[in-house]
């Protein structure tokens, strides 16, 4: 007896939108919006959503079966005949799965070298994440006037300064587990035990948010690197992260270097801004239960005075603590910082750089190269607790703070609250996906792996992890061998020749966001065509 699709592939089966090429596919899907879904919200978890990432999902397997010339039908029956011969072995609990890779895995072993069971995984991959900027950028209450006061010219740069500063500890207070004391809270926080989905290469994601738009590309796989770019109209700003993880395995803990880079622009002024990403720290157990903390040391810093006419180095120092060793809920989310001035450096009318670009070299650069050896010895010292003589000759102290980044920051020097939590929007926005293209898009590559996760189908999950697994290996093997030249579709280096060392960033190509390259041939042959099966 003959086996059929399942009843929702069947439905989608003699879809005219299967005979539009992979171009037409996905003008047709920016036409009518993207794939809609209610942004602070988990998209996997969204019915509107999940529908339209399977009917899409279906449509790439559908051309890529034309292509391959696979009756689906009959593929789909030969392995239904063969999963019902073939006998499941056991599945082992959860609590054994742990304590096995536990077992395995050495003090201070980078967990993206250690392969896990889809058991351990989150429904999203770690490109997906990067949308946590937006909770931020776009569900939280902000005026227009709160925007434009960060390239606002009728004010000191100081004050704009200050002003991109608070932005930079509303993004970092999102990583609060339980939320901030404006209500916001992160989509993709992570339950003991838990990571994301490591992006395979080449792997993007593009979300709107009404005229907030954020692109992100997987640029390399070893070591690994996201990179995205939000560009907020309205404000006239664009954010670029940069960030390469390296969780590293502490027994009870896992502390994820994130090495990251932040590049905040104002086109209006031609200012900009560079932070380093204080680590995430996740404790599984401890007195005070399971945690999520940001940890680290931090330099925040003006690199450019663009064409304001004012070129003073201006540059911030906050240490993110951590609760210790005990873990005890009232030492949660604790922050000192100061911010400095170097009086020495008057204003000028001339352009150049003004920052070192210190933080971003500390992450993205050999400690042997000479722009590192020579950022470093002309660095001022960093002390998140301002010291003898302002840090240094010629060094004056703007600000003392010290509070709680999940509600709020105190100045010492005034006694005046200099941050708040964001508040939350009294209702989320509507955000939605809009694939570059309907292969390399997050949603789809993982779309399999994401749905058995969701309903903790553990063998269809782990076989669809599998399956990315092995078709990004085969690419890797031919980049390796020198039979593939591996070039970022959207991102590259050396564009922001005016940053000083900080061109070496990721940054986006130029017309990228009106019209995006195709899909790598390469990637198509060596993923696209491994991933997309019916399983």
């Amino acid at each position: 007896m003959a086996m059929a699709l399942s009843p929702l592939l069947e439905a989608m089966a003699d879809s005219p939108f299967h005979d539009l090429t992979p171009q037409e596919q996905v003008a047709r899907v920016e036409s009518e919006g993207g794939i809609p879904y209610e942004l602070c919200r988990q998209s996997w978890t969204q019915e509107m959503h999940s529908r339209r990432v399977a009917e899409l999902l279906n449509a790439t397997k559908e051309r890529v079966a034309r292509e391959k010339n696979v009756d689906r039908a009959a593929t789909y029956a030969a392995r239904r005949r063969m999963s019902m011969d073939v006998e499941d072995p056991p599945e082992m609990s959860l609590y054994d799965q742990a304590k096995g890779v536990v077992g395995r895995m050495q003090l201070g072993q980078d967990i993206t070298k250690f392969e896990l069971p889809a058991t351990f995984l989150t429904p999203f991959s770690a490109i997906q994440a990067s949308e946590d900027v937006l909770t931020i950028i776009a569900g939280t209450e902000r005026s227009d006037e709160d925007w434009k006061a960060l390239s606002d010219v009728s004010v000191d740069c100081e004050t704009r300064f200050l002003n991109v500063l608070r932005l930079f500890l509303d993004m970092e207070s999102l990583r609060c587990e339980e939320g901030t004391g404006g209500g916001t809270k992160s989509a993709f926080t992570m339950p003991p035990m838990k990571k994301p989905i490591n992006s395979v290469l080449g792997e993007t994601h593009r979300t709107r948010v009404g005229e907030v738009e954020m692109i992100a590309e997987q640029v390399s796989h070893h070591p690994p690197i996201t990179c995205w770019e939000v560009e907020h109209k309205l404000a006239g700003m664009k954010i670029t992260g940069n960030l390469s993880p390296k969780p590293i395995f502490h027994g009870t803990s896992v502390q994820v270097a994130l090495r990251g880079t932040l590049l905040y622009e104002f086109p209006e002024t031609g200012e900009a801004y560079v932070a380093s990403i204080p680590d995430l720290y996740i404790r599984f157990f401890g007195m005070g239960g399971g945690y999520n903390e940001n940890v680290g040391r931090v330099r925040f810093e003006r690199v450019s005075g663009g064409r304001t006419g004012d070129h003073r180095r201006l540059w911030a120092d906050l240490h993110f603590k951590a609760r210790g060793s005990a873990g005890w809920k009232s030492k949660a989310h604790r922050m000192d910082a100061t911010v400095y001035r170097d009086a020495s450096s008057t204003p000028s009318t001339s352009g150049g750089v003004v920052g070192l670009g210190y933080g971003f070299l500390e992450n993205f650069s050999e400690k042997t190269d000479a722009a590192f050896k020579s950022a470093k010895a002309s660095a001022p010292k960093w002390c998140a607790k301002n010291y003898a003589g302002g840090g240094g000759p010629g060094v004056e102290v703007v600000a003392t703070l010290k509070g709680h980044y999940n509600t709020d920051i105190i100045d010492l020097r005034t006694g005046e609250v200099f941050w708040k939590a964001a508040r939350r929007k009294p209702r989320n926005p509507v955000a939605a996906t809009v694939p570059i293209d309907l292969e390399t898009e997050s949603h789809l590559v993982w779309g399999d792996l994401i749905r058995a996760i969701v309903r903790e189908d553990w063998k269809k999950a782990n076989a669809a992890k599998k399956r990315v697994e092995v078709a990004q290996r085969a690419l890797m093997k031919e980049i390796k061998e020198g039979r593939k030249t591996w070039v970022p579709r959207l991102f590259a280096r050396e564009q922001k020749t005016d940053l000083g060392v900080v061109r070496g960033m990721y940054t986006l190509r130029p017309n990228v966001r009106e019209d995006p390259p195709e899909c790598d041939r390469d990637w198509h042959e060596h993923i696209g065509k491994a991933v997309f099966e019916d399983l």
